[in-house]
């Protein structure tokens, strides 16, 4: 038997009163404890937590990510199409303007992909000459 289950009442006992007599300087403590950690600790904690339960969960999620991809599907697309078809004018204004933004660095981006797939890009216009010979 441990000291705390020998003693319990007394402790509990004990603890109340102390409680009772230190009521307001207590209550300072923790509104001060508060005050200085909540924001800071919470969020690292979530923080933390969320990373954890990431690694953890990875797997699990990616599962459950795809499943649910697979099962809404045809509802995704269709509001897809619904936005596109609502919000035409916008989306080619905003592109427009990503575009002129961009532009050095869209430009850099498809040298870089052109250098990289250079034999993918020669076999693909070989084929296509290729298949349009044929068709003459």
């Amino acid at each position: 038997m441990t000291y705390y289950e020998k003693n319990k009442e007394r402790l509990l006992e004990q603890r109340k009163e102390y409680r009772e007599r230190n009521k307001e300087k207590l209550k300072e403590q923790q509104k001060n404890w508060r005050e200085n950690n909540k924001k800071e600790k919470l969020k690292e904690y979530q923080k933390e937590y969320q990373k954890e339960y990431r690694e953890k969960n990875k797997e699990k999620e990616k599962e459950r990510k795809k499943e649910w991809r697979e099962k809404n599907k045809e509802s995704m697309t269709e509001q897809q199409k619904e936005y596109r078809e609502q919000n035409k004018e916008r989306v080619k204004e905003n592109n427009k303007e990503y575009y002129e933004k961009n532009k050095e660095r869209i430009k850099e981006r498809q040298k870089k992909y052109n250098e990289k797939n250079k034999d993918k890009l020669k076999e693909y216009k070989k084929e296509y000459y290729e298949k349009n010979k044929k068709s003459k």
